[in-house]
């Protein structure tokens, strides 16, 4: 069979294996037939030109690492992380970026810091990328129950991309710290995509390796232990307990209503801030 240029893709390097390629080709012509049509890009040729390079860059390994039992259909994951990598490699030709050298939880730490307010959420970015680390914000495709996932490219650059499919401040600030947790314990790892859907209850160490690191960061343990609201579930006391650690205090009603299982509580709270609308600054 002869391709003619317009027909396949080169690679960006103008170069590939043709047997591995083609078979890239035709796995992603068969993913994006099965999108529906509102998660197509206007420009069908790019978008094909675009997951066939992200699916040959992981041929030989797993496509990703899923969170146990994820939902979302393969093909709107495969599109979603499609769109991230674009914009990370994008991102890196444009912007001077330093290699990625490290991360530790003593960063963790640091980064949370910014939680304590919400004009701050547009430094998250910038810090990261002094440390090599690429934050890109893209929302998820219609039926795809994925929060955040996290992969390195050709680079070295870790990248986390966040969904906001729960667009409050506690799940954003989760979500982050457990991608970043990745980084600081898997990096070696992350040259495969790993994909989150917080939903499932995960048994995969990596998983709850990250869980701990992520929840630790936010909200020392020997802290937790102390926490007045744990017993009062008073609004003030959460309030008082997060100007304590300078977190924002929809973390700290986060954590509870997760422990207990309680989602009545701090609801007002929780739900004050829409994450989605300082990010991309929309009334």
């Amino acid at each position: 069979m002869t391709l003619l240029h317009d027909d396949f893709p080169l690679s960006p390097d103008c170069w590939a294996d043709g047997v591995a390629y083609y078979k890239a080709f035709l796995r992603a012509d068969s993913f994006l037939a099965g999108v529906p049509k509102k998660a197509k890009d206007a420009n069908s040729d790019r978008q094909l030109y675009e997951l066939t390079a992200h699916l040959l860059s992981s041929t030989g390994q797993q496509d990703a690492l899923f969170r146990a039992k994820l939902g979302a259909p393969e093909t709107l994951i495969a599109v979603w992380l499609t769109k991230i990598r674009t914009l990370a490699e994008w991102f890196t030709v444009a912007e001077n970026i330093p290699p990625f050298t490290g991360l530790n939880a003593e960063h963790l730490n640091e980064i949370v810091k910014l939680s304590s307010d919400v004009s701050k959420l547009a430094d998250v970015g910038p810090w990261l990328l002094k440390h090599g680390i690429v934050l890109i914000h893209e929302p998820g495709l219609a039926g795809m129950n994925v929060d955040g996932a996290v992969f390195k490219i050709a680079s070295g650059n870790p990248v986390v991309g966040l969904s906001l499919r729960f667009p409050r401040v506690d799940h954003y600030w989760f979500t982050l710290m457990h991608e970043l947790a990745h980084v600081v314990l898997h990096a070696e790892m992350l040259f495969t995509p790993i994909v989150d859907d917080f939903e499932q209850v995960s048994a995969e160490l990596v998983e709850r390796q990250a869980d701990k690191l992520a929840q630790d960061s936010l909200i020392a343990r020997s802290e937790w232990r102390s926490c007045p609201a744990k017993y009062s579930l008073s609004e003030q006391d959460v309030i008082e307990f997060a100007a304590k650690l300078n977190i924002a205090p929809q973390i700290v009603a986060g954590r509870l209503r997760r422990e207990l299982r309680r989602y009545d509580i701090f609801s007002e709270l929780v739900n004050e801030i829409n994450v989605r609308e300082v990010l991309f600054a929309k009334s």
